[in-house]
């Protein structure tokens, strides 16, 4: 009886161990999800080695395969991919309420963020956010956090990003998850940039980025490394700025990461202009283009001629400033990019300039007063949906920091153009004024003459009158 007994529960631990065995992650999707982030490029090698074995996989483990594969293309900055891997995975996942969920909505809100349809990625990260809090999960509670707080951020909702991140912050701390409190550095850093807090931005980043070097994350260094760059030129350290954008250079050389080729090259042309290394400035943002078809975010390639109009109007250049201004402007409207209002704001603002600078005023104002009769309309649409969580700015990460300098710019720009425009019309005036006198001289010259001429015939008249 007691062997019978022992064989019958042999063979239920027998049936349990191989129901564990098929349930459980291959070696090599393991492996994918341990290392994506010190490895991306490896292990998206390794996944396509692996492609044919996606149809023997059980649902979960699908699911996980497109996971791994979203966050491998966000990683690799292909966004189009990214996106949909993340809807794929969604698809295969149907309602079920899981963690994955949370991770999936994150990556497609992530994807549709950069290709600057910033009204479904705030849906998605507004999904995933409520789903986290249903299943109580701490860790993308505060992802999720850190996502709103860049929504907040791009809306010129500065202190409300700043009270969500120090929330966040502080429950990173109890929680003591690495990834998470480098994530919470890393945006908290960009964001005292933002306001001014120079000191604290620079140290923040600093602490971000020795923890994405404990983590291993290589991109993520690569991330901080350029925004710590951009804060230096933002202060005009701009040997700092060159020397911490030659870092980045270095790193994403070693990483074949062409993405990445292309913002280091980019930083650096634009550090080199403000500078005044106008021809070191050209040679870098030329090396940049070489890389820009790298690039899957639509927005990157109005930026790029923006970039290039603004060194060549730092140049003087201002003919071939304005050819590149153009450009940008088409590439928004061909990659429809309508809606992306701040990036249409600033090449409006910047081919105003132009314009004026080529004496073209007329053209100027027009442009001037389309670019103030958009910007006030962006900013009574802020006044209206300040309670909802809605992205108003350019999808890169350059363009957000170069949108509030525009706009603690516009007042005396705008005066700058409209003091032009006074100008001329004073000049206009003054012509028209001095045209009038000199009518009105010439009509009382010519009224003088006929009365001396009138005086004379006159006197000759009675002259003759006298003789007879």
């Amino acid at each position: 009886m007691n062997k019978f007994v022992s064989y019958i529960l042999f063979i239920i631990m027998l049936g349990t161990s191989f129901g564990v065995a098929a349930n459980a992650m291959p070696a090599w999707l393991q492996q994918v999800s341990e290392q994506k982030q010190q490895q991306p490029e490896a292990m998206l090698t390794l996944m396509q080695q692996h492609r044919a074995e996606l149809d023997s996989l059980n649902r979960e483990h699908q699911v996980q395969w497109y996971y791994l594969q979203a966050v491998l293309f966000d990683t690799l900055g292909r966004h189009h991919q990214q996106q949909q891997a993340a809807e794929q995975g969604l698809q295969i996942l149907g309602d079920e309420l899981a963690i994955v969920r949370v991770q999936l909505l994150y990556e497609l809100g992530f994807a549709r963020e950069m290709q600057t349809d910033y009204a479904t990625a705030l849906q998605h990260y507004q999904q995933g956010l409520a789903l986290a809090n249903s299943l109580e999960n701490e860790k993308y509670i505060l992802l999720g956090q850190i996502n709103q707080a860049a929504i907040l951020t791009v809306r010129n909702d500065d202190q409300g990003a700043l009270a969500l991140l120090k929330d966040t912050y502080q429950r990173a701390v109890n929680l003591a998850d690495s990834e998470v409190l480098a994530e919470v550095n890393a945006e908290l850093g960009l964001l005292y940039t933002s306001l001014g807090y120079d000191d604290e931005a620079i140290s923040l980043l600093k602490v971000a980025l020795a923890q994405y070097e404990q983590l291993g994350w290589p991109k993520s260094q690569i991330t901080v490394l350029y925004n710590l760059a951009r804060t230096y030129s933002y202060l005009q350290q701009y040997d700092l700025s060159l020397q911490t954008y030659n870092k980045m250079l270095q790193k994403s050389l070693q990483l074949h990461d062409y993405v990445n080729l292309y913002h280091a090259y980019l930083g650096l042309a634009i550090s080199s202009i403000n500078s005044k290394n106008g021809e070191a400035a050209l040679s870098y943002i030329n090396k940049a283009e070489d890389y820009l078809p790298k690039l899957q975010s639509n927005a990157h390639i109005a930026t790029h001629h923006y970039e290039k109009a603004l060194i060549y109007k730092k140049l003087d250049q201002i003919s071939l400033a304005l050819q590149h201004v153009l450009l940008a402007e088409q590439s928004l409207d061909k990659e429809g990019l309508q809606d992306d209002v701040a990036s249409r704001l600033a090449i409006w603002h910047l081919k105003a300039q132009l314009m004026a600078a080529q004496g073209e005023y007329e053209r100027a104002y027009r442009q001037l007063y389309d670019f103030v009769a958009e910007y006030q309309l962006m900013r009574d649409q802020e006044n209206e949906l300040a309670f909802e969580q809605l992205r108003l700015g350019m999808s890169h990460d350059q363009l957000q920091q170069k949108n509030r300098a525009l706009q603690q710019d516009l007042g005396l720009k705008a005066m700058q153009l409209e003091q032009a425009g006074r100008e001329q019309q004073h000049q206009f005036v003054w012509l028209l004024l001095l045209s009038g006198l000199t009518v009105l001289l010439l009509m009382l010259l010519i009224w003088q003459h006929y009365q001396v001429r009138q005086h004379r015939r006159a006197q000759a008249q009675q002259g003759t009158q006298e003789k007879l």
